[in-house]
């Protein structure tokens, strides 16, 4: 093939159009200030709510305190950005939600390579579809309650 992919409209490079196409169709749908207020309540929820119940428990002189309150953090955090960004979009609520799952674990896994976690790879990727399930659910039940069927 001469040339580059996107020049010819019947060879690959028609696919290629296609599927920038089909791009711009999902993104167009995508309200992005929904996705970010869901990830920023969602991280605001999951750092505050992680400390205090790391810490109470720590206090408490529970071992594994911080731990479960990372954990317990990190679940509330991303059922309550998925619910934030359910009940900001017009249509799609569990699209975002999910999306809002997706950007809030991709955050984490950053700081936890950074920080020098040893996860393995198949953990970060539960995490990853773990996220995605919980703030798309979250978000999709946000959206039935915001517009209940008569």
């Amino acid at each position: 093939m001469t040339g580059s992919a996107l020049a010819s409209p019947l060879g690959h490079g028609f696919q290629t159009w296609r599927w920038a196409a089909n791009i711009t169709v999902v993104l167009s749908a995508l309200n992005v200030v929904a996705v970010a207020l869901g990830l920023a309540s969602g991280a605001l929820v999951a750092s505050v709510l992680g400390l205090i119940v790391g810490g109470g428990l720590s206090l408490a002189g529970v071992e594994a305190g911080p731990g479960i309150g990372l954990v317990t953090g990190i679940l509330v955090g991303l059922l309550t950005g998925g619910w934030v960004a359910g009940m900001r979009a017009r249509h799609s609520f569990r699209f975002h939600g999910a999306i809002t799952g997706l950007g809030m674990a991709f955050v984490i896994v950053i700081i936890a390579r950074f920080g020098g976690s040893p996860a393995p790879t198949p953990q970060v990727l539960w995490l990853a579809f773990l996220s995605v399930v919980l703030a798309g659910t979250s978000g999709w039940l946000a959206g039935r309650r915001k517009h209940p069927k008569s």
